[in-house]
């Protein structure tokens, strides 16, 4: 028995050594179709590649060694014949069966390794957040004195990948259409779901509390909007209990309006638009309510809200579009106040509006800080004046715009 615990033990640590390797290649040789389709697990651990290579590489680095310690121990090396011929076999053994073996299958069969492996990772990864916390900063610490970015930066900027699909339009390695459109599904991965959202403001909802005639106009004006659902709330948009098929409230008549109210997906408004879209792939739903940082409803977000920011604004047959910047002639622009700040610098071209600002109005009102009356006048910067034409309730609906652009030209060349 004690003859056998040896190998035993040696066989244990191969196979450990091999699973490290095939887990490794497995994982990072994955398609995106192939992460979408691996599962919750192995997509989390590949959300965090560096700390998932690091984790996988000490443990298979821990074992190795472990591996020829006992071999050096348990194996014959009574003289140095016996020594080298020991040490080559514990070699030839680690190379076959812990790197090249599994790493040949864990490339045949990568997306079944990888759902295999994913469960003791996720564990491996926990179990040495310490000492990857220290290889880490020794990492960082060598690529600083390389002169190597920042570490916590984007190796690759989404405005280097944007000048360079600029760049191949312009040589006609893509059409105009191609570049735009990957343009924007770069831009998409910087996005929140804020930005793309209807604001509660606009949000149209149906209360359970209402009469029936008053529930019935929210759902015909729903239909007229061309809106497949709606939010159902308890008196206020704060407590949103579900949502419902605007189609089965007309087919049903609202006689059993609780038969037809679904349960509702929450996200939060900080959110990365991609991350809601996988939500939707994987729960199988084209809306969800968003919320504040507090739980208070902050709008409402569909999958038409994604695709549009891809495409464009999606209209029906005849409909005429709605124009966010209207040109009037002579340097001046009618804009709607809801215009968002990343449309109006690719409208424009000037980063005048902070980014911490999600629409014109917005900026303007918080520049008079007060609610906008028809007629306030403010100086955006950069030879930029703006009017406020029209005012809703207590938003900006629509605002004038002066463009200088002589003085556009001198704070460009500063």
């Amino acid at each position: 028995m004690t003859d056998v615990l040896p190998w035993v033990l040696l066989g244990g640590l191969l196979v450990l050594s091999g699973f490290f390797s095939a887990a490794e290649t497995a994982l990072f040789s994955l398609s995106f179709e192939d992460r979408e389709r691996a599962g919750v697990r192995v997509r989390r651990l590949l959300d965090e590649p560096r700390e998932l290579l690091v984790s996988v590489l000490l443990g298979n680095l821990l074992v190795n060694l472990l591996f020829f310690a006992f071999a050096a121990r348990f194996l014959p090396s009574g003289d140095a014949r016996s020594g080298i011929v020991s040490g080559f076999a514990a070699l030839f053994a680690i190379l076959l069966v812990g790197e090249i073996l599994p790493k040949t299958i864990a490339l045949r069969a990568a997306l079944p390794v990888a759902r295999l492996s994913s469960l003791p990772l996720t564990s491996l990864v926990f179990a040495l957040s310490p000492a990857r916390r220290f290889v880490n900063v020794v990492i960082d610490a060598f690529l600083r004195a390389l002169g190597q970015v920042d570490p916590d930066e984007p190796g690759v900027t989404s405005e280097a990948l944007a000048a360079v699909l600029e760049r191949s339009a312009d040589e006609g390695v893509l059409a105009p259409g191609e570049a735009d459109l990957l343009a924007e599904i770069i831009e998409l991965g910087a996005l929140r779901v804020r930005e793309i959202m209807t604001p509660r403001v606009d949000m149209l909802a149906l209360d359970v509390q209402a009469d029936a005639a008053a529930q019935e106009a929210v759902v015909r004006e729903a239909a007229r909007r061309r809106m497949p659902w709606l939010p159902v709330i308890r008196e206020t948009s704060d407590d949103v209990v579900g949502c419902i098929q605007v189609r089965d409230f007309l087919v049903q008549k609202h006689k059993n309006l609780e038969r037809i109210v679904m349960p509702v997906k929450f996200v939060p408004e900080v959110a990365p638009v991609l991350s809601l879209l996988r939500v939707m792939r994987e729960d199988r739903i084209s809306e969800a309510v968003v919320v504040d940082e507090w739980g208070g409803t902050a709008g409402v977000v569909t999958v038409e809200d994604i695709f549009e920011e891809l495409v464009g604004e999606l209209r029906v047959e005849g409909e005429m579009p709605e124009q966010p910047v209207v040109p009037l002639g002579e340097g001046r622009f009618r804009v709607s106040g809801g215009l968002s700040v990343r449309d109006w610098n690719d409208e424009f071209g000037t980063r005048v509006v902070p980014t911490e600002f999600e629409t014109v109005g917005g900026f303007v009102t918080a520049l008079l800080g007060r609610i906008p009356v028809p007629g306030d006048r403010v100086m955006l910067g950069g030879g930029v004046a703006c009017e406020v034409r029209e005012v809703r309730g207590r938003r900006v609906h629509t605002v004038d715009l002066y463009v200088d652009e002589t003085a556009q030209a001198e704070a460009a060349a500063r």
